[in-house]
C-alpha cells in the first residue's frame, strides 16, 4: 500500500514539472529569448546610428566637446532606456525600479558627496565652453592640450607627455588662460643691448627681419620702441603679432636671427659681469653714427612714420 502511494506521489511531482516546463516555463524562457534578442538588436541600433551620426558631425566640423558629449551621453542614455524597458518586459514592476534607482541614487550621491561640485563643474564647462578639446591652456602653473572633457574630471596633456586630470571644480574655480581661442596671437620679444650701441641701428634691423618675416601679420601692426633704460642695457621691445598656430615658429625663428644679425652688426647683448677697462676713447665705439647705413634707414623710417601720424591727426 505504502510503495503505491510513493509511485503516486512520485508520478504526480513529475507529471507538475512537466506541466510547468510546457507552461510556465516556456513562458518564462520566450520571454527571456525575446529579452536577449530585444537587447541585441537595440544595442547594435544604437551603436550603428550613434557611430553614424559621429561620423556626420565629424564631416560638418561640429566642436568636438559636443560632439563626442552627444554621442556619448546619447548612447548611454538610450542604452540604459532599453535596459528599463526589457526589466519591465520581464515582469519586474516599474515602481519597483524606480524604487531601487531612487536608493542607489541617494546612496551614490552619500557616497560622493564630495564629487557632485566636480559634476557641477563639468556641467559648467560643457554649457559655458571656456575652453574645448585640443585647446592649448595653462592652469597652476602647467601648459598642456585638453584631451578630455567628462562630467568629474578634464585631462590635460602637456608638451612633454605628462597626463594632468583635473578636477572640474577646481577648474571652475580658478584662472585658466586659453591659448587657442584666438586665431591670432601677438609675440612680444624684449631685447637688451649695450649702452655703446646705437639703438637706431638694432631698431633698423630688427624692422627688417620682422617687416619681412613670412609668418608675420603686418597688418595687424609691428611696433619696435626703446622700453627702458637700464643700469647697463638699454631695451628693445618688439611686438608682432602672428597666426595663433605658427606662434612657436615665429618666435624661435626671430629670436635665432636676431642674435645672428646683431652679432653680424657688432650689436652686444650685456650680461651680468664684473669687467674692469682701461679707458681709451679712441678705442671706443661710438654710440652715436650718422654715418651708418641702418641709422640713416632708420631715421628715414622714423621721420615717415611722425609724418604719417601728423597727417592722420590732421584729417581727424
Amino acid at each position: 500500500m505504502s510503495t503505491n502511494l510513493l509511485g503516486a506521489e512520485s508520478t504526480n511531482f513529475w507529471d507538475s514539472i512537466i506541466n510547468w516546463c510546457t507552461t510556465t516555463g516556456l513562458q518564462i524562457l520566450t520571454k527571456l529569448i525575446v529579452a536577449l534578442l530585444i537587447w541585441w538588436v537595440s544595442f547594435r541600433v544604437i551603436n550603428f546610428v550613434f557611430k553614424k551620426l559621429d561620423k556626420k558631425m565629424t564631416e560638418k566640423k561640429v566642436d568636438r566637446t559636443i560632439k563626442d558629449s552627444v554621442v556619448g551621453f546619447g548612447r548611454k542614455g538610450l542604452k540604459l532606456l532599453v535596459f528599463i524597458i526589457i526589466i519591465g518586459y520581464l515582469g519586474v514592476e516599474m515602481s519597483s525600479i524606480v524604487a531601487l534607482i531612487t536608493s542607489i541614487g541617494v546612496t551614490v550621491g552619500l557616497a560622493l558627496q564630495g564629487s557632485l561640485s566636480n559634476f557641477a563643474g563639468g556641467i559648467i564647462i560643457l554649457v559655458m565652453r571656456p575652453f574645448r578639446i585640443g585647446d592649448f591652456v595653462e592652469y597652476d602653473g602647467e601648459s598642456g592640450t585638453v584631451e578630455k572633457i567628462q562630467l568629474f574630471y578634464t585631462t590635460i596633456v602637456t608638451g612633454d607627455n605628462k597626463v594632468i586630470v583635473v578636477p572640474n571644480s577646481k577648474v571652475t574655480n580658478t584662472t585658466v588662460t586659453n591659448y587657442s581661442i584666438k586665431d591670432v596671437r601677438r609675440v612680444d620679444f624684449t631685447f637688451s643691448i649695450a649702452y655703446e650701441n646705437d639703438f637706431r641701428k638694432a631698431k633698423r634691423i630688427l624692422h627688417k627681419l620682422v617687416d619681412n618675416h613670412e609668418l608675420v601679420l603686418a597688418d595687424k601692426g609691428i611696433t619696435i620702441r626703446v622700453g627702458a633704460h637700464n643700469a647697463s642695457s638699454i631695451d628693445i621691445i618688439c611686438r608682432a603679432w602672428t597666426k595663433s598656430a605658427d606662434y612657436w615658429d615665429f618666435k624661435f625663428d626671430i629670436l635665432e636671427k636676431v642674435k645672428y644679425e646683431f652679432d653680424k652688426n657688432g650689436i652686444s647683448i650685456p650680461y651680468n659681469q664684473v669687467d674692469v677697462h682701461i679707458k681709451e676713447d679712441d678705442k671706443l665705439p661710438k654710440p652715436i653714427d650718422e654715418d651708418d647705413v641702418l641709422v640713416k634707414e632708420e631715421i628715414e623710417f622714423e621721420n615717415q612714420e611722425y609724418t604719417a601720424k601728423k597727417k592722420k591727426k590732421a584729417e581727424e
